[in-house]
């Protein structure tokens, strides 16, 4: 059963990941009227990176169906685990513009920081409004 949720919950993760890589590209090849161009694998590289992102926060949802767990310590290992990942794969693949300087570095983490928490908000409202359901029909079986 817990593999059958992390193979879920992975694949979920890498279709928002994977999602998310194709409408940014999009935007950019707007914003740059059709003349967005990658070299040297840059396109591979970054596909790949998404990929890694979302393996680096869909894996890491195992801690989820460790019940001894506080929420506040799954959250901490599950979007800490993808954090440290989206942050060393951006850097990696060029999405992290340094030569821009340290003040565009921080806002950019910060930015995909907000981004990778509003995901996970959503979710957990989702969860949360699921499990009200299921307290509900139990609660009407009584």
């Amino acid at each position: 059963m817990r593999k059958k949720i992390v193979l879920k919950n992975t694949s979920r993760s890498l279709g928002i990941a994977l999602l998310i890589f194709c409408i940014i590209g999009i935007i950019f090849d707007q914003i740059y009227k059709g003349t967005f161009t990658l070299e040297n694998y840059s396109f591979t590289k970054m596909a790949l990176g998404a990929v890694g992102i979302g393996l680096g926060f869909g894996l890491p949802t195992i801690v989820y169906e460790k019940e001894d767990m506080s929420l506040a310590v799954q959250t901490l290992i599950h979007m800490g685990v993808g954090s440290i990942v989206m942050t060393i794969v951006a850097f990696a693949v060029g999405w992290i513009p340094s030569e821009e300087g340290p003040f565009v570095v921080v806002i950019t983490i910060l930015g995909e920081l907000a981004v990778a928490f509003g995901i996970w908000f959503i979710f957990y409202l989702h969860m949360k409004k699921l499990a009200g359901k299921v307290n509900q029909k139990l609660k009407k079986m009584e």
